[in-house]
């Protein structure tokens, strides 16, 4: 019989989230409402255990929750593009390791092209042209993708 233990996980996060508030413990008192909130509902999904998909979503909420918080609180932490997309290209690598059935190839290009987009300053000859016109589209290209991987018969 499978154990579900997201609901549970959700009560004890959101409770140990308030009482945090209540008595001002630190750290955990000073984060903001939404990404604790993602959070703990991210901590939850990942304690699902063995549902490759429950990975990928607590991966997903967690690195969210974690960029809504370095953002405010770090000086240095970047508000590019390229963090949602590295966020998504680790947990479908996770996913892959996990379950070794699907995910390697989308991760692995958004997990490069997120690194490179990081770190590069747009002022390297043709690929910062590139990565400067890519901005511009990748939107419609991530559309289209999906798109072709949702009419895709296996």
């Amino acid at each position: 019989m499978k154990q579900v233990k997201f609901p549970g996980v959700l009560l004890i996060g959101l409770g140990v989230y308030f009482l945090s508030k209540q008595w001002t413990v630190p750290f955990i008192g000073e984060i903001e409402l939404l990404p604790a909130l993602l959070l703990i509902i991210g901590v939850a999904f990942l304690v699902q255990g063995s549902d490759p998909q429950a990975l990928f979503s607590g991966i997903v909420i967690c690195g969210l929750a974690l960029h809504f918080y370095a953002r405010t609180q770090l000086t240095f932490w970047p508000e590019k593009w390229a963090v949602y997309t590295l966020i998504i290209g680790i947990a479908f690598l996770a996913q892959y390791k996990k379950s070794k059935q699907r995910g390697l190839w989308v991760g692995g290009i958004l997990t490069l092209l997120s690194i490179f987009a990081l770190f590069s300053t747009g002022s390297i000859g043709i690929m910062g042209e590139i990565l400067i016109y890519s901005e511009k589209f990748w939107p419609a290209v991530l559309f289209i993708l999906g798109i072709y991987m949702v009419m895709k018969r296996n």
